[in-house]
């Protein structure tokens, strides 16, 4: 990376010094510094550069798989048969209800309307109850479990873009009812809780996947049918560093950052093997970084731009 120096009103590439009565000593100095982005400290404060150290954390192993946004428009019908299986069991009930009074009462009702309106009464539960148990047929026991009522909340929400259905599959196998999984949604990411299984299996992955709900506006980034990548804490810890999301660059196809070596000299590093987790970006100990590096957390892509800027730098992506 050449050496570059930004001066407070401006960029430029610093000329080869001719000679001592050349230059005054600042900028003497400043050619002196060695590679690197040279950026005076009134560019920094202009540019809104915040530096921070990186400290030490432990990160649990995380476990990488797939998530797929289900089709809803299923949840829409079974929540309408739902309805009206729910109106039609009402109203045998009242009338079986009414011919059951009437009956007991000796006034006017025959024991054949009675048992007619119980054979209807039956029929009408029993369509009501086939209605409900749909949603664990069609998308899984974890979904039926929410209830019959949930339905049609559901449908709702999934309508108005406020709520997905997930199918979560990781390739070591089922994952348990409660945990904890984050979805990479791309602009952002999401954290949702197990529900239970799905219906059935994956052909492609061999794997037993399972049903999470992503409710909340980030549902309209899951999309029907887009793969979406999912991360879990596995088994143990690794020891290393959460590099914040601010601090990330793209630049030379890789994820990089800006490291301070000085007041006003910084050098891009690769983050090689950098894994997302709920609050940036965990790099493990014995890379390019340390504990107690000085990151920039806050203007790192001006400063990529204004490397570009003086043409002394790799093109970002």
């Amino acid at each position: 990376m050449a050496g570059l120096v930004l001066g407070a009103l401006g960029m430029r590439l610093v000329a080869p010094l001719a000679g001592p009565d050349d230059h005054p000593p600042a900028k003497a100095e400043a050619a002196d510094a060695g590679p690197g982005l040279h950026v005076d400290d009134k560019v920094q404060q202009q540019a809104g550069v915040q530096i921070a150290p990186l400290v030490a954390r432990h990160a649990a192993v995380m476990q990488d798989g797939f998530a797929r946004g289900l089709d809803p428009a299923p949840l829409g019908t079974i929540a309408s048969d739902i309805t009206a299986a729910t109106a039609a069991h009402d109203g045998s009930s009242r009338e079986l209800a009414r011919l059951t009074a009437l009956v007991a009462a000796d006034a006017g009702a025959s024991r054949r309307d009675l048992d007619a309106a119980r054979a209807q009464e039956g029929q009408d539960r029993a369509k009501l109850t086939q209605a409900c148990q749909r949603v664990g047929l069609e998308f899984g026991p974890a979904l039926g479990k929410l209830g019959c009522a949930a339905v049609a909340r559901l449908a709702a929400e999934a309508t108005a873009g406020r709520m997905a259905v997930l199918r979560i599959d990781f390739p070591d196998g089922a994952v348990p009812a409660g945990s904890s999984v984050t979805i990479d949604l791309g602009k952002a990411e999401a954290t949702v809780r197990v529900l239970g299984p799905a219906v059935a299996g994956d052909t492609q992955l061999q794997s037993a996947g399972v049903l999470a709900l992503l409710e909340g506006p980030e549902a309209a980034l899951a999309g029907v049918g887009r793969v979406l990548s999912a991360h879990r804490a596995g088994g143990g810890a690794r020891d290393g560093m959460i590099v914040p999301r601010s601090a990330i660059v793209r630049a030379d196809g890789a994820l990089q950052v800006w490291r301070a070596t000085g007041p006003e000299n910084f050098e891009r590093v690769p983050i090689d093997g950098a894994t997302p987790v709920v609050d940036g970006w965990f790099v493990a100990r014995g890379g390019a970084l340390k504990p107690g590096d000085r990151l920039v957390v806050a203007g790192a892509g001006t400063l990529l731009g204004l490397e570009r800027s003086a043409g002394g730098g790799g093109g970002g992506d």
